[in-house]
């Protein structure tokens, strides 16, 4: 997950859960799956072994298994429950946030759109709009300017190209690209697109 850092928390709980999948693990795969450093992997185990949520088991000199204990298994338990409450919160936040652009747009008359955009943020929109019912919005098709997209769905939406605008009956465009707001912006101005039937979901 590129937006999380992992805490010191998120690292335990990654280490226990990998070490009970996977008890013969080596040093180099524990360091990857908690995104640490190898040579602080020995601190993570020492510290784990010392609460008895795990313990090593040497078969050599050069072969460990790190097997889990029953306090281990209920520490893990105990953490994902956190962590994945923790999500909800957030993503209860994400979806108000949505929720309120969504009906925002109602409010100002628009009733089906196109969305410019067929990234990450459409598609996490469009999730929150499938979720409702009835859908006070509707999103008739997606934009996107790669032809790699285009012709293709997302969601079941068709994905079209700007020189298909005209083929859809719709009420206005939102813009659901971050990265390349402006840029769309500026290619709705160079086609001819009213610029009052444009809205941006990242600016006012």
């Amino acid at each position: 997950m590129k937006f999380f850092r992992p805490t010191s928390e998120l690292k335990e709980l990654l280490l226990l859960q990998h070490i009970e999948k996977k008890p013969d693990t080596t040093q180099k795969e524990i360091a990857k799956t908690i995104g640490g450093v190898p040579s602080l992997v020995n601190v993570y185990i020492d510290n784990l072994e010392k609460q008895n949520y795990m313990k090593r088991d040497y078969k050599s000199a050069k072969v460990v298994y790190y097997n889990i204990t029953s306090e281990g298994i209920k520490r893990k338990n105990y953490l994902a429950i956190i962590y994945f409450h923790e999500l909800l919160e957030l993503y209860r936040m994400a979806e108000e946030n949505m929720e309120n652009f969504i009906q925002g747009l109602v409010k100002r008359g628009y009733k089906d759109v196109l969305f410019y955009g067929a990234g990450e943020v459409a598609e996490t929109i469009l999730r929150v709009i499938k979720s409702k019912s009835p859908r006070s919005l509707k999103v008739v098709a997606l934009i996107d300017d790669s032809g790699k997209k285009q012709g293709g769905s997302l969601l079941g939406y068709k994905i079209i190209s700007t020189n298909e605008i005209r083929k859809y009956h719709h009420d206005g465009i939102v813009i659901t690209s971050y990265t390349f707001e402006e840029e769309i912006m500026h290619r709705l101005k160079e086609v001819g697109y009213p610029e009052d039937k444009i809205e941006r979901y990242f600016s006012e």
